[in-house]
């Protein structure tokens, strides 16, 4: 499991700088519909309506590249605004034009020489891209604040962080309370700190019983834990059990909700779950469908259907035949 960052910032009108950990890549198109080209090839990302959430699907490096392009500087605020800016604001500013620039380390660099919450949450988020979760945490505890994201108010209105909330579902964060402690959640994550994490992703899913994201979140972190109690195995399911499958995000829910119960042996349960799901695979990510159907598959072998778990495995290998070990399971190999 773990959270996958990345990190965009909008440099002219339908541009788009994104710094993950393989690289900057540029992005191209409308909001809610864009093409990243990347190290990574092209990766479309597709706006859920109505929901400000992302799904992306990756296709390899050299296929169907949209377009490339050199990272452009960001805008650049004029003489007197500059004037009316704290030091702190400046170093803030100057670390967000190094970000534009595509130079991450020397953003990381400006970002820690100011002791400004907001320079501390930056700091922290790029410690994360760097897989330094200890120290990515203690910089986001020096960032906890009322004032968190004030400055980022007043320099960066285009700026935007995108958070992997999986490998599939990505949502945009701010520089806030919600945004500092899915943060948080990775940095302790990362260092398998799970209690911790689960306290803090609880709290934020207290506030908002309707946020998505959070549920995404919260529901992710227990399933794919194997330091999950029963007990808040069974609370997942409880969590979730009104979760109807409108939105790729629910999809998602429900995928591991599946594997929940299958955690607790209830294998009925959880292929008629992922049944469920299946028969609403239109505007889907391809490979969370595929997922999908190989769960089935595999608590289909467990209670002995056979013939149902090798339609599985077939439909997953006219779609991928280098998917997992679907091959060796169809004895292809």
């Amino acid at each position: 499991m773990g959270f996958r960052f990345f990190k965009r910032m909008q440099v002219i009108p339908g541009i788009t700088l994104n710094f993950s950990k393989s690289g900057v890549s540029t992005s191209f198109g409308p909001k809610g519909l864009k093409y990243t080209v990347g190290p990574k090839g092209t990766r479309y990302t597709a706006g859920i309506p109505g929901t400000g959430l992302y799904y992306t699907t990756t296709k390899g490096p050299g296929k169907n590249k949209r377009a490339t392009a050199s990272p452009a500087s960001p805008p650049e605020m004029g003489f007197l605004q500059r004037l009316t800016l704290t030091n702190d604001e400046k170093i803030l500013l100057q670390g967000f034009e190094k970000l534009g620039k595509g130079d991450t380390s020397g953003a990381s660099v400006i970002f820690q020489s100011s002791n400004c919450t907001d320079c501390r949450f930056m700091s922290g988020f790029l410690a994360i891209g760097r897989d330094q979760y200890a120290e990515a945490e203690q910089f986001l505890l020096q960032a906890r604040s009322p004032d968190l994201g004030t400055m980022v108010t007043k320099i960066g209105g285009e700026f935007e962080l995108l958070l992997d909330i999986t490998e599939y579902i990505e949502a945009p964060i701010g520089v806030d309370d919600r945004g500092w402690s899915l943060c948080m959640v990775e940095a302790l994550q990362g260092q398998e700190k799970y209690g911790e994490a689960v306290e803090i992703i609880n709290d934020e899913w207290e506030k908002n019983v309707q946020d998505k994201v959070i549920c995404l979140s919260l529901t992710e972190l227990v399933a794919m834990s194997q330091n999950a109690s029963a007990q808040e195995l069974k609370d997942i399911v409880k969590m979730t059990q009104d979760v109807e499958n409108s939105e790729p995000i629910d999809t998602n829910i429900l995928y591991l909700r599946a594997y929940v119960l299958y955690r607790l042996n209830l294998v009925d349960a959880g292929t008629s779950q992922l049944t469920s799901i299946i028969r609403k695979a239109k505007d889907r990510p391809e490979e969370l469908m595929m997922d999908i159907r190989y769960l089935r598959g595999q608590m289909y072998e467990e209670n002995g259907e056979g013939a149902k778990a090798k339609k599985d495995y077939q439909q997953i290998y006219s779609q991928k035949p280098t998917y997992g070990d679907v091959a060796s399971k169809l004895n292809l190999n």
